[in-house]
């Protein structure tokens, strides 16, 4: 059985979304990204990492040119 965690470790969330620790404390403290906190764990919803990746603008091929 394949389950998709709820909350994600810092580093397991910088991975999924492909950018650096720095980066994702820069979306955290800019109110973009939600951490939450389990005793001393900091951890990210796995949906609100989905949520933030909607948001990103997509960006055409023409304009990229």
């Amino acid at each position: 059985m394949n389950v998709t965690p709820l909350l994600l470790p810092i580093p397991d969330a910088c991975r999924a979304l492909g950018i650096g620790r720095s980066k994702l404390y820069a979306l955290v403290a800019a109110g973009e990204l939600p951490i939450k906190k389990l005793g001393r764990k900091t951890l990210v919803p796995h949906a609100d990492l989905v949520a933030l990746a909607d948001r990103l603008p997509v960006i055409s091929k023409k304009a990229a040119a």
